[in-house]
């Protein structure tokens, strides 16, 4: 065995106690003594090697306190290790034993000493009887020998006892965050949740009147994960939408776990009244429709609910409740959600409705360009967007977005056709005429290129279209 600085030093300890010992069984004593004495030394020697195997926090004060021991306790100390290990750990934690009359502190180094010491122990059933061990043990020095066991169960690869006994130390009032994390590790790894999950409901409770808000939040997190993981998401919803009993607005966190869990039940129903009361608290929920189109700041939290309540509608409400949320939503300029609105529009006061989201949207940056790509599909929003260009004849920019969309849904071949559509009516336009000649290029036209590019005033062109008007001159 490799003799490390630590085991040096106890080693070093060890012959200190004994020299002690033999030190003062040399010197004068009565006749009861001298009747004893010759056992005492090897009785001491034999627990003193024994207890040095133990953990030096552990074995230094051991030592220590053998040295002062009284002789009655010594034969009560020897006696004990002559037995089987079995019997040992019985007597040191549930049988009623001579030993139990040392103290917490010795029942704490021997229990220590002999977890080190057994190298073959039945680890469920140390465990158990280690926590019922009562006032025998202190619960520092529970917790601290139920993770012991737990790391020994996780090294021999018994991930299942390892879970089972972590469990059991997270039960006291002493656990940590750590001892928590790990347990919440190693139930994952060992597929076997439900120790950890009643672990964290239980720190949860414990801690809810702390100031630990970031670290109960994480905990609510590895529950809810862990019920994910194990497939108990109706039971997952549940628990999240019992947080929701107060006033709105809700957490954030809270609101995160509930809507995964009501997508995963395919239950967002269950979800939608609270989703609704969290959208009450917001300012923006109050405005009207037209209101809200003019609205210039829109909360980015309102906007992101908002599109989960619209989707839950979507999914699992009629048609009527569903386009009033995307209808709200298109006025908040969220641009996903023009393509569904168009598609819940059916009847006539829904399609005039949809016209009016549709002009408000044009006008928007946000979603203009969502707009013009949706005018080349979708017949109403084609003819919103025909009737706007007609009323506004050269409104530039408006004309030109609308030609560039269109350009871009069209086939090779008629990109031209609409650029020189858009240049009769600005013939002056610069940009225009550059879109024209590379649509002739595209189109394999060098001629037309050549005479778009002739087309070009001198100041607007660069050397590289001189260089391309060289290369078309060859061709």
């Amino acid at each position: 065995m490799k003799l490390t600085r630590s085991r040096a030093f106890l080693l070093l300890v060890l012959y200190a106690v004994l020299i002690g010992i033999w030190t003062w069984r040399f010197m004068p004593k009565s006749a009861h003594a001298a009747e004893i004495g010759d056992s005492q030394p090897t009785a001491q020697e034999g627990i003193a090697g024994w207890l040095a195997a133990a953990p030096q926090d552990t074995a230094l004060p051991a030592l220590l306190a053998l040295a002062r021991m009284p002789e009655e306790q010594v034969q009560i100390l020897a006696a004990w290790l002559s037995f089987s290990p079995d019997r040992q750990i019985r007597q040191l934690t549930v049988q009623k034993a001579p030993i139990a009359d040392l103290g917490p502190e010795w029942n704490a180094a021997l229990l220590h000493t002999w977890l080190a010491q057994t190298p073959q122990i039945d680890l469920i059933e140390v465990h158990l009887m280690i926590a019922a061990a009562g006032d025998r043990v202190a619960d520092n020095q529970r917790q601290a020998i139920l993770e012991d066991l737990a790391r020994r169960a996780q090294r021999q690869g018994d991930l299942v006892d390892a879970v089972t006994i972590l469990g059991r130390a997270c039960e006291l009032p002493g656990a940590t965050w750590e001892t928590l994390r790990q347990l919440t590790m190693a139930a994952r790894t060992a597929r076997h949740t439900g120790p950890a999950q009643k672990a964290l409901r239980l720190w949860i409770q414990r801690h809810a009147d702390t100031e630990q808000d970031s670290l109960i939040e994480e905990a609510k997190d590895q529950a809810f994960s862990l019920m994910m993981e194990a497939g108990d998401v109706e039971e997952a919803l549940s628990q999240q939408l019992a947080e929701f009993a107060g006033t709105a607005p809700y957490s954030e966190h809270a609101l995160d776990r509930a809507w995964l869990a009501a997508q995963q039940a395919r239950q967002g129903s269950r979800f939608l009244p609270y989703l609704e009361r969290h959208l009450q608290s917001f300012s923006e929920h109050s405005l009207s429709i037209q209101a809200l189109q003019q609205q210039s700041d829109i909360s980015p939290n309102y906007l992101r609910w908002l599109s989960c309540y619209a989707s839950i509608c979507d999914d699992e409400q009629p048609n009527a409740v569903s386009f009033a949320a995307f209808l709200r939503l298109v006025a908040a300029r969220d641009p996903r959600a023009l393509p569904r609105l168009c598609a819940l529009a059916k009847t006539p006061a829904q399609i005039e409705q949809l016209d009016e989201a549709l002009n408000a949207a044009l006008d928007c940056a946000e979603t203009q360009s969502t707009v013009l790509q949706l005018a080349q599909t979708h017949p109403v929003a084609k003819r919103m967007l025909a009737l706007r260009l007609r009323q506004a004849p050269y409104h530039r920019q408006l004309h030109y977005a609308a030609t560039l969309a269109a350009a871009a849904a069209q086939s090779q071949g008629s990109a031209s056709v609409l650029w020189q559509e858009f240049l009769r009516r600005f013939p002056d336009d610069v940009s225009a005429r550059r879109r024209l000649i590379q649509a002739h290029l595209q189109d394999h036209q060098p001629a037309m290129a050549l005479r778009a590019y002739a087309e070009l005033p001198n100041q607007s062109l660069t050397e590289d279209d001189r260089h391309q008007m060289t290369i078309l001159q060859q061709l």
